[in-house]
């Protein structure tokens, strides 16, 4: 049980922290393609596209954490802000992402 949180915990990162990097990467690739237009017109109906994979990310990245990140004993919801409790809050065991 530990690795699999251990190996979803990863995952998470990856997938959220992707999405948001991804997002600022295109941001920037836009402002710096189009130095002249004034930043509200950046995204429009033919540019929104590009942010789409980083939406996609991040937004399989909450699925999952809402989904499958819980207690492995009784699968209550474990918080996803830090630090991240070594115990369960409902059952008190051990958890095991710090072992």
């Amino acid at each position: 049980m530990t690795s699999d949180l251990r190996t979803l915990s990863r995952l998470l990162f990856r997938l959220v922290g992707g999405g948001g990097l991804l997002f600022i990467v295109c941001a920037i690739m836009l402002a710096w393609t189009h130095p002249n237009d004034p930043a509200n017109t950046l995204v429009n109906r033919y540019t929104v596209w590009l942010f789409l994979p980083a939406a996609i990310l991040a937004g399989t990245g909450v699925y999952i954490r809402l989904r499958y990140w819980r207690c492995p004993y009784c699968r209550y919801p474990l918080s996803t802000r830090f630090p991240i409790p070594p115990d369960c809050p409902r059952c008190k065991r051990d958890v095991g992402l710090y072992d």
